[in-house]
C-alpha cells in the first residue's frame, strides 16, 4: 500500500528544494522518492530513474542533483515550468510492474505538480504502469531518446563551429549507447566522424559495431584517456573529477549525460586543461523541450514544427554561450548560470 511522506526535513540535501515525497510500499520493499526543486514557474518535469542505490541518502542526493539540472535546463530554454525528478532504488527481487503502478499512484496523488517520463533504468513498459494510473505522464508517441540526441548532435556542430573544426574525419569518442548515446553515436558516423563507442554494457556496442560499418569498440576502462577531438559522456553523470581530467586526451566535452562535473567548479580545471566543455543541462534539453511542448505547453496540438525548431535552438544558444565565454574569459559553464542567474560555482 502506497505510503506518500514529505521527508525535505530529513535530508540536508533537500534544503533547495520545494518539496521532497518519499515513495513506500512495504509489502512490496518499494523505497522511492520525487524530488520537485522548483516550482515557481509551472509544474515540475523530469523523468523517473531507477538504480541499485547503495542507500536512501544516495537516492535523494541524485534525486535533488537532477531535479537542479532539470530546472536549469527548463529555464535556459526558456519552458515554463520547473524541475523535478523521481529515483526508485531497485534491488533484486523487485516487483517492477507493481512498484511503477504504485509509483504512478503517487504522481496521480501529487495533482498535477510533477510531469513524469523515462530516465536510466527506466522503459516504456515501465512507463506504461506509470500511465494507468495517471495522466501526468509524457505521450506515448513521444520520442524522448531522438530529441535529446538530436539536440546534443546539434551542440556538438555548433561546438565544432566554434572551434572551426569539420566533423568529416573527426575522432570521437562517445562514452555510453544506450537508447541516447547510440543515437548520437550514429548521427557523429553519418556526419563522417571516427567514431568510438564505450558501454559498460558490452553486447550493447557489439550490436552498435555490427550495424554501424566504421564505428569500433574502446574499453570503458579507456574511453577517457584515449585520445580524441571530442568526447561525448552520454551515460550516467559524475564522470569528470578531480582525479580523472587529468587522465582525459580530447579537446572538447559535449555530450548527453545528466551532472558530469562531480563539482561545479571543476569547469575551471577543464579550461585550464585546454578542454571546451560545453554544459550538459545545455546540451540534453531535447526531451524536455518535446516532452512539455507536446504534453503541458499544446496538448492535442500538432506541435512537431515548433518541438523540431525549439530543438534546433539549442544549437544557436550553445554557439551564443561559447561566443560569450570566449569574450569574456568565463568558462561556457559560468556564462549559462549567469543567464539565469544563479551565482558562479565555487567549490
Amino acid at each position: 500500500m502506497l505510503r506518500l511522506s514529505e521527508v525535505r526535513s530529513r535530508y540536508s540535501a533537500a534544503a533547495g528544494c520545494d518539496a521532497l515525497y518519499e515513495v513506500a510500499d512495504t509489502e512490496l520493499g518499494l523505497i522511492g522518492f520525487i524530488a520537485l526543486h522548483d516550482l515557481s514557474d509551472g509544474p515540475g518535469v523530469g523523468g523517473i530513474r531507477r538504480l541499485p542505490y547503495a542507500t536512501a541518502r544516495a537516492a535523494v542526493e541524485d534525486a535533488v542533483l537532477l531535479a537542479e539540472q532539470m530546472t536549469l535546463k527548463t529555464a535556459l530554454a526558456k519552458l515554463h515550468v520547473g524541475g523535478a525528478k523521481a529515483v526508485v532504488i531497485d534491488r533484486p527481487g523487485l516487483d517492477v510492474a507493481a512498484a511503477y503502478t504504485v509509483l504512478g499512484d503517487a504522481v496521480a496523488a501529487l495533482d498535477g505538480q510533477y510531469f513524469c517520463g523515462p530516465d536510466v533504468g527506466t522503459t516504456e513498459e515501465d512507463l506504461a504502469h506509470v500511465r494507468a494510473r495517471t495522466d501526468h505522464v509524457n505521450l506515448i508517441e513521444n520520442a524522448p531518446a531522438s530529441s535529446t540526441a538530436a539536440g546534443v548532435l546539434r551542440a556538438i556542430d555548433a561546438a565544432l563551429g566554434h572551434l572551426g573544426l569539420p566533423i568529416a574525419g573527426l575522432p570521437a569518442v562517445v562514452q555510453g549507447v544506450g537508447s541516447i548515446g547510440r543515437l548520437v553515436a550514429e548521427g557523429l558516423a553519418a556526419s563522417g566522424a571516427l567514431v568510438r563507442a564505450s558501454d559498460i554494457r558490452p553486447e550493447r556496442v557489439a550490436a552498435l559495431v555490427q550495424r554501424v560499418p566504421g564505428i569500433v569498440s574502446v574499453s570503458p576502462t579507456e574511453d577517457l584517456r584515449t585520445p580524441t577531438t571530442l568526447l561525448s559522456p552520454c551515460a550516467v553523470g559524475q564522470v569528470f573529477s578531480k582525479e580523472t581530467i587529468p587522465k582525459l586526451a580530447c579537446r572538447l566535452i559535449c555530450g548527453a549525460a545528466n551532472n558530469q562535473l562531480v563539482a561545479p567548479c571543476l569547469s575551471e580545471d577543464l579550461a585550464e586543461a585546454g578542454i571546451l566543455y560545453v554544459p550538459d543541462f545545455v546540451v540534453n534539453a531535447g526531451a524536455v523541450i518535446e516532452g512539455v511542448m507536446t504534453r503541458i505547453a499544446a496538448p492535442g496540438e500538432d506541435v512537431r514544427p515548433q518541438v523540431a525548431a525549439a530543438i534546433d535552438a539549442i544549437g544557436t544558444r550553445v554557439a551564443s554561450i561559447l561566443a560569450e565565454a570566449e569574450e569574456s574569459g568565463w568558462t561556457p559553464l559560468e556564462v549559462a548560470l549567469a543567464r539565469l542567474d544563479v551565482p558562479r560555482p565555487l567549490c
